[in-house]
């Protein structure tokens, strides 16, 4: 039989819906996204400096023009990519986003961008401000190195983390192909480096503390956002130079910690700073005769189990 729906529940339901796309838009729009479109825009730009670098190298008649060179349909459209489409379509956008839509609806408070510019006055306590901006930046990115360095080293944990390196080919949205394994040991892991260098602070500076942010994202990890981010999960060749490749991870540095070459396995651990791979012994800088040349993916042996959403999970 027909239900009657009053007004009321209309209302709801379009409230429901708005609430679901305005999280969707906020992938895009809102900082604290790492695909919020100012950082993909430059590292659009990226690309463009790229292909004037590189493609001079080339031979002439062997040169490609700047949207082949960007966006390559062999790329774009190979069946791996088409699986990272699909994968986050479904994982970020309808789990995630319902399920942040859900908190929303009972009443839970969504974690976005803490506010503006640090409102922190130029007096004597900006060295803290600054301190512990640069503090908190690094002990994330340490925790981030060895947690990453677990995930490929003990074999219940890469069992999950081989999904991220399933991909044959690297598009910006290989970056969301996890597991939600993987994904809940991440969270761990950025908690606890907040927890601890918080609470250290706090005990030495018993008063508010925030850090230098810009639109409430730490200002260290814009910087690295702007920095061609997105072209580490890419086609496209970006290197950051012989000196500070040793501070941090370059795009093409990032395509070496995915290539399935035995002479990268277990290199490049680093989120944002080469450093801790310098120190720990699993830096590893390419050299520009390697451009081109990376080949992505698991083992043959391992290849035909991710080739569905539902391999993937």
């Amino acid at each position: 039989m027909p239900v009657d729906m009053d007004t009321g529940t209309l209302s709801n339901i379009f409230g429901h819906l708005w609430t679901f796309v305005s999280l969707v838009f906020e992938f895009f729009l809102k900082p604290f996204s790492r695909f919020h479109w100012p950082y993909m825009l430059a590292s659009l730009g990226f690309g463009v400096l790229a292909w004037f670098i590189y493609e001079r190298r080339i031979e002439p008649s062997k040169r490609t023009g700047i949207l082949a060179f960007l966006f390559p349909k062999s790329i774009w459209l190979h069946p791996s990519a088409i699986l990272d489409y699909k994968y986050v379509v479904i994982d970020k956008l309808i789990i995630g986003v319902l399920g942040a839509s859900a908190v929303l609806l009972m009443g839970g408070a969504y974690l976005g961008e803490k506010g503006p510019l640090a409102d922190t006055a130029l007096d004597d306590t900006i060295w803290i401000v600054v301190l512990y901006t640069i503090c908190l930046l690094l002990t994330e990115d340490l925790f981030r190195y060895w947690m990453h360095r677990l995930m490929h080293t003990v074999p219940v944990l890469w069992e999950f983390h081989k999904v991220h390196h399933s991909p044959e080919v690297l598009v910006p949205v290989s970056l969301l192909r996890t597991h939600p394994v993987n994904g809940i040991l991440n969270l761990s892991r950025t908690g606890a480096a907040i927890v601890l260098t918080s609470g250290a602070f706090l005990y030495l500076f018993p008063n508010d503390i925030s850090t230098l942010t810009i639109l409430g994202v730490n200002v260290g990890r814009v910087i690295f956002n702007m920095l061609g981010a997105h072209l580490r999960h890419s086609h496209i060749w970006l290197g950051y130079g012989p000196v500070f490749s040793y501070i941090m991870i370059s795009p093409c540095m990032h395509q070496v910690h995915h290539s399935s070459a035995a002479k990268h396995f277990n290199k490049n651990y680093g989120s944002q700073f080469s450093v801790w791979d310098w120190v720990f012994g699993t830096l590893y800088i390419p050299g520009i005769e390697e451009r081109g040349t990376f080949k992505f993916g698991l083992a043959k042996s391992d290849k035909t189990k991710y080739t569905t959403v539902r391999d993937l999970y």
